[in-house]
């Protein structure tokens, strides 16, 4: 059996491309990193590392073997995660996943409602993105999931909270700035930067492409980031302009405004996922905590 420390070790010199710095992003020397290193390849029988005085670099069976060490690594370090789910439920503790922009736009608020119904409720919030938060769903890592929709699969139930349009944040140094709403014919020219999503089809890239080409609008260039807020950080740089949901314009960056489409944008929906054959009565608590709660809210579904 391959151990799993000389797996972790294997990780750190492929990322780090250098035995010296993988040694100290694990807090050892670098001898015995090169020892293990080589009991590896000497287990697996194949050279996985190329060495050099300045660098490493991988075998085509040292390439192989990183993805999956991994996704080995990754599930291991998961277990915990997973036993202590349990713990949670037993005593009956809400885990909820979350993206990190609920944080600070209606989390707060949606939380005041779910405990001054019961204080003795607990709940603890985990940050995961759509993605991630399906895949915990399904392991049990969590109860109940706030996600951007769409999400499919067979044993998750999803239900839709609120549908808000996008605004677009510029630098406050452009003219268009000034006026209290813009057309999307004012960003012609000009580069977008955008930021993927979970569903290729709801990228800030792919709903804006169909936006504009229907108003004839063609963005000098296009420039994709992890995060929005990495997108926010270069359109305060005057970098370009960068569409936002409407919700989270509540995120103030200095040298950036946020303005609304004089024309009709696209949208986004923002909803709930859990497993109906797991839900606990905290989960179904929180689901008609969050139904009241934007019901009552609906200025929440904005539209331009």
């Amino acid at each position: 059996m391959v151990d799993l420390r000389r797996l972790r070790y294997f990780v750190a010199v492929a990322e780090e491309q250098h035995f010296g710095r993988a040694a100290t992003r694990l807090g050892i020397s670098q001898p015995p990193l090169s020892e293990h290193i080589q009991a590896l390849e000497a287990e697996l029988g194949s050279r996985l590392l190329l060495r050099t005085t300045r660098s490493v670099r991988l075998t085509a069976e040292g390439e192989a073997l990183l993805a999956h060490a991994r996704s080995i690594l990754e599930g291991v370090d998961r277990c915990r995660d997973v036993v202590q789910a349990v713990h949670r439920k037993e005593g009956d503790t809400l885990t909820l996943g979350i993206l990190h922009a609920h944080a600070y736009t209606f989390l707060p608020g949606l939380l005041r409602a779910y405990f001054a119904q019961d204080p003795a409720r607990r709940v603890q919030l985990v940050e995961y993105s759509t993605t991630e938060q399906a895949a915990r769903l399904l392991e049990g890592a969590i109860d109940i999931g706030l996600i951007r929709e769409p999400v499919y699969h067979a044993l998750l139930h999803t239900q839709t909270l609120f549908t808000e349009s996008y605004a677009v944040a510029l630098p406050s140094s452009w003219a268009m700035a000034r006026k209290s709403r813009v057309s999307v014919r004012d960003l012609d020219g000009r580069r977008m930067v955008g930021y993927p999503s979970h569903d290729r089809r709801r990228s800030t890239q792919s709903l804006f492409r169909d936006f504009f080409h229907q108003y004839g609008v063609r963005p000098a260039d296009f420039l994709e980031v992890r995060t929005m807020h990495a997108a926010l950080a270069l359109v305060a740089a005057q970098q370009g302009f960068a569409p936002v949901p409407w919700s989270q314009t509540s995120l103030r960056l200095s040298g950036l405004v946020y303005r609304r489409f004089r024309e009709r944008p696209p949208d986004l929906s923002v909803g709930l996922a859990w497993r109906e054959d797991k839900a606990s009565p905290a989960t179904e608590a929180f689901i008609a905590t969050c139904v009241a709660y934007f019901s009552r809210n609906k200025a929440r579904s904005v539209h331009a």
